[in-house]
């Protein structure tokens, strides 16, 4: 079976083959000592068992002009804005837990940087591999990121039920047109505020909701890598993203995305094999 999706929220293609699938390839092992772990070095913010510091080698900086140029009918500007690091302080990193003192400390520092007027985009990704340290990166841009309003999707997907993971103060779906094979979203279950108005309660349900969803994709996978991005939207989410392998001449010729699993059947196999 072959089918052309497009997803209801952010317009983007997929295509889905059954007879193809890519699988997960295995990430890089973390280098020994931890980085995270033996840090000591210039620090921005300190959350509850969680820092905050520049990346190393950042792709952004806050110094210069944000003022943009027309040049051959494309727009440039300097690479104005924030780049860090927030990650579980010391061993406790690799455990495991904390998840969700983890994301509470994203929100409060994308909050924080929100008072820079200069800065109006927002983003965060955390590179999940089993017994790596626990880290996010939290991006702060001159430029409004496209944002999203799932809210009447998320609540089309809980009545109809057949993407669902579970649904306890949280939701945890199966993306309507994946981009990976089982791409899952992760999202407070009722409302439709952003993250910049969400309770520390509900950032904590959704936490601990990325984490039961992430061992069961890592039992559907064998322990594959995995990519978390954080999404401010109405309301706000998760997205899990398994790495794959590469792009396939198919996505390299039309930009869509394509694989073959089916967000449905993929429900039902993570239903059936609950972490």
């Amino acid at each position: 079976m072959r089918e052309l999706r497009t997803c209801p929220v952010t317009g983007r293609g997929v295509l889905l083959n059954d007879g193809w699938f890519d699988a997960p390839a295995p990430g890089p092992a973390d280098p020994a000592p931890c980085w995270h772990c033996a840090y000591d070095g210039p620090v921005i913010a300190r959350y509850d068992g969680v820092t905050v510091v520049p990346h190393p080698v950042p792709a952004l900086g806050i110094e210069g002009d944000p003022r943009p140029t027309v040049v051959s009918g494309g727009v440039r500007r300097q690479a104005i804005g924030a780049h860090e690091l927030v990650f579980l302080d010391g061993a406790r990193g690799h455990a495991g837990e904390g998840e969700g003192a983890l994301l509470a400390a994203v929100a409060a520092r994308i909050a924080d940087l929100r008072k820079d007027t200069r800065l109006r985009g927002f983003g965060a990704v955390r590179r999940y591999t089993p017994g790596g340290h626990a880290v996010w990166q939290v991006f702060a841009v001159p430029v409004e990121l496209p944002t999203t309003a799932p809210g009447g999707w998320r609540d089309a997907e809980r009545a109809h039920g057949e993407r669902i993971l579970e649904d306890a103060g949280a939701t945890a779906l199966l993306a309507w047109a994946p981009r990976v094979p089982f791409e899952a979203w992760v999202l407070p279950t009722l409302g439709i505020a952003p993250l910049a108005r969400t309770g520390p309660e509900l950032i904590a349900a959704v936490a601990g909701a990325v984490d039961r969803a992430v061992a069961r994709i890592r039992v559907a996978l064998r322990d594959a890598p995995l990519d978390l991005v954080l999404v401010d939207g109405e309301p706000w989410r998760v997205e899990i993203l398994p790495r794959l392998a590469g792009a396939s001449p198919v996505e390299a010729a039309t930009g869509m995305p394509i694989h073959g699993v089916f967000p449905e059947a993929a429900a039902e196999f993570l239903r059936d094999r609950r972490a």
